[in-house]
């Protein structure tokens, strides 16, 4: 093999591995600017909808577990089982509403829980509108991000006058990264 074969060879394998450990931040790059755009369209392309729906569901199933009581052998209470079965319905219809491209967008750009559901959804809209508004991204959002595994990329999104972080959970597909996960801080669950 010649000198200049043996350099392009090992200058292409260097190019790889830095696309490779560049690619989640390309993608952050590309879903900041879907979010800035306010292109929802865009903004889907990054999302798997499905998994991040069933890991909402099951934060939010599992914040309403420890809320019941159980007896002295461990077993719930006939009502309090009732209660979970009618909150754990309405926990995967509000879910259901809030994880569009629309609520996803707004809880990656730090907004409130709330926010990201239909305005129908709430007696008062104008007040979460006034807040929406008020609100500038970029001054009152801190964003960390580091790789969890090879496979698996974390987001860190705080609000700069709350201490709770949200964790957006991203996963390689190929050479392409999605948005599976949104782990919501427990205190907004409760």
């Amino acid at each position: 093999m010649s000198k200049k074969l043996k350099i392009s060879i090992v200058a292409l394998l260097l190019l790889v591995v830095a696309y490779v450990y560049a690619s989640p931040y390309l993608t952050i790059f590309q879903i900041r600017q879907a979010l800035k755009n306010e292109d929802t369209t865009a903004l889907a392309h990054y999302v798997d909808f499905p998994s991040v729906r069933q890991g909402l569901k099951d934060q939010f199933n599992a914040a309403l577990l420890k809320k019941f009581p159980e007896d002295e052998q461990g077993r719930e209470g006939g009502f309090a089982a009732l209660g979970t079965l009618l909150a754990s319905s309405m926990v995967d219809k509000m879910v259901d509403m809030m994880v569009s491209p629309q609520g996803v967008s707004m809880l990656l750009q730090g907004k409130k829980l709330k926010e990201g559901l239909p305005y129908s959804a709430y007696s008062e809209p104008q007040p979460v509108q006034a807040e929406t508004q008020k609100q500038s991204p970029q001054e009152q959002v801190n964003y960390r991000s580091h790789y969890q595994s090879l496979n698996q990329f974390v987001v860190e999104i705080q609000q700069a006058e709350q201490r709770s972080k949200m964790n957006v959970i991203m996963q390689r597909q190929g050479l392409s990264w999605k948005v599976t996960q949104i782990q919501l801080p427990m205190q907004q669950l409760q």
